[in-house]
């Protein structure tokens, strides 16, 4: 497949998996169907073959949107938690 047949959001991860990058964070609900669980090992296996800074957490019960403290989909505990590693990634990324 060359890059003009890659979707919007293949050409994303084509230059972040080749390019030069910042630390990444990612937090994921394991309910989440956009990325799935098998997207976000994908994902990270790619991060991991081009020797990429990354950071990767998943949570059970949670699906996508789980920090949005105004909708159904917000889990209290995940995000709680989610908002611990964000502030720690930061302090340790952009000092």
């Amino acid at each position: 497949m060359s890059k003009e047949e890659l979707t919007p959001n293949q050409r994303w991860r084509h230059r972040v998996h080749q390019g030069p990058v910042a630390p990444i964070l990612g937090l994921f609900g394991n309910e989440d169907k956009s990325p799935t669980p098998d997207q976000v090992n994908q994902h990270e296996a790619e991060l991991k073959k081009h020797g990429k800074q990354y950071e990767f957490h998943r949570y059970d019960g949670a699906g996508h949107g789980f920090f949005y403290y105004d909708r159904a989909a917000y889990r209290q505990e995940q995000a709680v938690d989610g908002w611990k590693k964000l502030f720690a990634f930061t302090d340790r990324t952009l000092r």
